[in-house]
């Protein structure tokens, strides 16, 4: 049951993450329909991290061990988001496969990265304010 949701999640998520490198790529500077699609591919990966951590099986440790990259350096926000795009692929594969926890790390990570980009263009847009 909830493999099914676990993999709708992450197809909607892909799906706004695509529109978010569409409303990139075609040179559209709609901040705002970069923002909102962001943020719902960030939301469906947080769901799809959640329903995982009810799935795997070893429930001591609540969230993989941090990165070794620091948070506050800028990204490339075309690069991240081709990235965050291969781990939710590589998430679904792993669903399909019934390893969950290693789904889950990758999701996780992929949540992470789309943060990152999130706070990027916040930080961007509050920039461009003053």
């Amino acid at each position: 049951m909830h493999r099914d949701k676990i993999q709708a999640a992450l197809a909607k998520a892909l799906s706004h993450l695509d529109e978010a490198v569409n409303t990139m790529t075609t040179g559209d500077s709609n901040e705002k329909a970069l923002a909102d699609s962001l943020w719902t591919a960030s939301a469906e990966t947080e769901y799809a991290v959640f329903l995982l951590t009810l799935m795997k099986g070893d429930r001591t440790e609540s969230t993989p061990s941090k990165g070794t990259s620091p948070t506050k350096q800028p990204i490339e926000l075309d690069v991240t988001l081709a990235h965050a795009r291969n781990l939710l692929q590589g998430a679904g594969t792993k669903v399909d496969e019934g390893n969950f926890e290693r789904a889950y790390e990758t999701a996780w990570s992929a949540r992470n990265l789309l943060l990152k980009a999130q706070e990027q263009l916040e930080k961007k847009r509050k920039e461009t304010k003053k």
